[in-house]
């Protein structure tokens, strides 16, 4: 059976022709997450149907975990995937096209401001390279939950503000999340390294990329003293070199282009290495700047 976002999906790929790549719930992804919800959901009623009638009704902690998130979580993923049903993103050389129950919205990758992502773990971004050594594309790996695929996304801002958000709901989700980092990479990377080569400050929220190294929190960390970026539970981690802690924490959802940042941090600090033991110029000003 058709429907109105088959229409709008024959219509865009007649007059734009075949994407590079089309995305969208597939009806064997719809039933296996459908009855992973439904099956929750069974599983709570029956549990609190036997513990409330028949068990000793008193709740421990764990216990209310159990009887009150299992048929919770199958709930919410259930409306999840009712929200995304007739969803189909094409991606093509010049832009995103969303098409939703009968809405169409483009997003020119010119036209792209920023991107956000909402990642559980990433040991570290991809980052390819020209011949000559120069960042061409960079994504952080995106992984798909299981059940809470609402803890996962993708956002997509344009300049004037109009958004988009993608979740696992859709088929090869982690394929999206890459393509759209690679596409969007190329103009958000020339503009933020012109930033700092030019000796400006780039933000990315209150975590900034100064000539010196990383601010935040009014503290300086050195190009020389990053060890990494990584990502655990949700939380963008800097490590510095020789410490345990570390060194800043922040939600990696709320940073703004964060494949910029981790290209931006790995080339930085290339650009920083002193191989003589020397510090760096700029180190030894900011240092003097910031009473270090």
């Amino acid at each position: 059976m058709s429907g109105p976002g088959d229409d709008h999906l024959t219509r865009a790929q007649t007059e734009l022709g075949e994407p590079d790549a089309l995305f969208h719930i597939s009806p064997g992804w719809l039933r296996a997450k459908l009855g992973v919800g439904l099956g929750l959901v069974l599983v709570g009623a029956v549990a609190n149907y036997w513990w409330w009638v028949h068990g000793p009704q008193n709740l421990g902690h764990v216990v209310a975990h159990l009887l009150l998130w299992t048929p919770a979580v199958g709930i919410a993923l259930l409306v999840h995937m009712y929200r995304q049903r007739g969803l189909f993103v094409l991606v093509y050389p010049t832009g995103l096209l969303r098409l939703r129950r009968g809405e169409v919205d483009s997003y020119p990758w010119a036209e792209v401001a920023e991107i956000r992502l909402k990642v559980q773990r990433a040991e570290a971004a991809e980052i390819l390279h020209d011949a000559a050594g120069n960042p061409t594309a960079c994504w952080l790996p995106a992984e798909v939950p299981v059940v809470q695929i609402w803890n996962a996304w993708l956002a997509v801002d344009r300049a004037d503000g109009t958004s988009a958000n993608f979740s696992p709901a859709l088929a090869d989700y982690a394929r999206l999340a890459e393509e759209v980092q690679r596409r969007t990479f190329p103009a958000a990377w020339a503009a933020a390294w012109g930033r700092f080569r030019a000796g400006e400050t780039v933000p990315f929220t209150d975590l900034e990329a100064t000539p010196a190294g990383l601010r935040h929190a009014g503290k300086l960390l050195h190009w020389r003293e990053v060890k990494e970026l990584t990502v655990a539970q949700g939380r963008l981690t800097v490590k510095q070199a020789g410490r345990w802690l570390p060194w800043a924490i922040k939600d990696v959802s709320v940073i703004p282009n964060p494949h910029v940042l981790f290209a931006l941090v790995e080339e930085a600090r290339k650009l920083h290495a002193a191989p003589t033991g020397q510090p760096h110029p700029d180190e030894a000003d900011h240092g003097a700047e910031d009473g270090e």
